[in-house]
């Protein structure tokens, strides 16, 4: 067995005539990013790497654009490209979910023998910020249908006592 080589345990010298071009490259990168992330955000498209890489390309006069390696490797970059993203990866969960549209009302439900393991699966998807949002429409849902159940029951006594006070005067 052959011993492992020594010779690459050396550190390079450092080149400070190189340290102009690293930065202009390390600038040329950010801009391109940045300049890549705004027109997919302008454009309502996606925010991925890939997306950006695609997009610097065309953006960039010389038609090279930016590689992952290079959105990756400059912190400045990533840190924009975090910032902006849509993509998220499967582990991570979204700070808040976005409000939905149509009216909450809509999604009360209205068959009574439904799958329950099916709606106790689907609420356990759902982000604490949609079910407090769902519950205060059903708690609001159903102080209506109480307030509205009384009014119904106060309308029907008041049509009960005229016809009992005809009775009575029919009786005597």
């Amino acid at each position: 067995m052959t011993p492992p080589s020594t010779s690459n345990t050396r550190r390079e010298p450092s080149r400070p005539w190189l340290a102009k071009h690293y930065e202009a490259t390390r600038q040329r990168t950010v801009s391109l990013v940045k300049a890549a992330v705004d027109h997919l955000v302008r454009h309502e498209q996606t925010v991925t790497i890939e997306a950006i890489c695609h997009q610097s390309q065309q953006l960039d006069a010389l038609g090279k654009g930016v590689k992952k390696a290079g959105i990756l490797g400059n912190a400045e970059a990533y840190a924009y490209y975090r910032q902006h993203r849509t993509h998220r990866r499967v582990g991570e969960r979204k700070t808040h979910s976005p409000r939905r549209s149509a009216p909450m009302r809509s999604l009360l439900p209205t068959a009574l023998h439904r799958d329950l393991q099916q709606v106790r699966r689907r609420y356990l998807r759902e982000s604490k910020h949609d079910l407090v949002e769902r519950l205060v429409t059903v708690e609001q849902a159903y102080l209506e249908s109480q307030e509205q159940l009384a009014r119904l029951q106060f309308e029907i006594l008041e049509q009960q006592q005229p016809r009992q006070k005809r009775q009575e005067i029919a009786s005597l």
